[in-house]
């Protein structure tokens, strides 16, 4: 069997692609055809990079087992000090770094329980014990699903314990970029509620002075809520209009920040630049969030205060990821929404 990327491009929608690949792949382990079973899980892994939306995180967490496995038999079975050893060890360690932002991420996919989020990190561990890696990026990627998961006390012990290790460490070949570690801090101090410090790490992105693959894409949304909670209001309009056009010019990669944008007009009480944006840009959001309900609750908030249909589905989306979580972190968040500070 051959696969071609072009195949999956070709259908109209993400739910289409992610269903063909799974056919493919199990097709293909069927026929213990692994040189396409690699082709297909690279792809689902790394079609558009970091920010790829495209799949599902529990199916991408999947592909990433599958070939780490791979990898590991073959390395081990490989003549030592060979160049055959050397390339699958660097295939090795290449999915290593990618359990980083699958593995924090994997919240974001509710057909993942809550065992299966714990079941991918304590596999990301083992990992990185078995290759003697720091434990930084494990404690950061527990700190990143406790905030997903609306976990306040368990992000701030990982935090805590992300923060030794990489101080301890701080060259580690498995450790993020600089711009990357600040955007961590800055999402961290604003899930805390601690918007001074969030406010003041985040200026030297939001400034130009450190950017990054995902750098400032990330940032806005803690950056500018953070500066909105302190009153900083003229302040957070400019730079939400920065945010606005840098995520247009990113393209489709970064449409899943822009219903976190459009939330940050309506705080603002800019309803009508709100609406604008809604109007530009739902059917593409919608359209990339066909695997990431995550992102498509994002959506929904954005258009709850427009909407009543969308306002009742968010909040029954909300429960549905609270319940799985074990508790009303988002339910509340929606309701806060309808709240905003007073904007003069």
């Amino acid at each position: 069997m051959i696969f071609s990327p072009e195949q999956i491009q070709d259908l109209d929608n993400h739910r289409a692609r992610q269903n063909l690949t799974i056919d493919l792949f199990n097709t293909a382990m069927d026929e213990h055809d692994h040189e396409t079973a690699i082709a297909i899980a690279n792809y689902v892994i790394n079609a558009d990079e970091i920010s790829n939306k495209m799949f599902s995180r529990g199916w991408q967490m999947h592909c990433l087992n599958w070939l780490t496995a791979h990898y590991f038999t073959s390395w081990k079975q490989s003549p030592d000090d060979s160049e055959e050893e050397e390339t699958y060890l660097g295939e090795l360690l290449s999915c290593l770094w990618k359990y980083k932002w699958i593995t924090a991420s994997l919240p974001t996919d509710l057909s993942e329980s809550r065992e299966d989020i714990a079941n991918a990190i304590n596999h990301m561990t083992n990992l990185y014990q078995d290759f003697e890696m720091s434990m930084a990026m494990i404690h950061k990627a527990k700190m990143e699903q406790a905030m997903l998961m609306g976990e306040v006390d368990i992000a701030k012990a990982e935090f805590a314990q992300w923060q030794a290790c990489v101080h301890a460490d701080e060259n580690h070949m498995m450790n993020d970029c600089e711009a990357c570690e600040i955007n961590g801090l800055v999402e961290y101090y604003h899930f805390i509620g601690d918007y001074k410090q969030a406010a003041k790490l985040a200026k030297p992105i939001l400034l130009g002075d450190m950017s990054c693959g995902e750098v400032p894409h990330l940032t806005y949304y803690p950056a500018i809520d953070s500066l909105i909670q302190l009153g900083e209001t003229e302040d957070a309009q400019d730079y939400l209009e920065d945010a606005i056009e840098y995520i247009r010019d990113a393209g489709d990669n970064f449409l899943f920040i822009m219903p976190k944008l459009i939330q940050l007009a309506v705080r603002l009480n800019k309803r009508d630049r709100a609406e604008e944006l809604l109007d530009e840009f739902s059917t593409p959001i919608v359209d990339a969030a066909q695997n990431n309900p995550f992102d498509y609750l994002q959506y929904l908030i954005a258009v709850a205060p427009f909407n009543d249909e969308a306002l009742m589905a968010a909040r029954g989306l909300a429960k549905d990821f609270d319940e799985r979580n074990g508790n009303r972190y988002y339910q509340n968040q929606l309701a806060l929404l309808f709240t905003p500070p007073t904007v003069h």
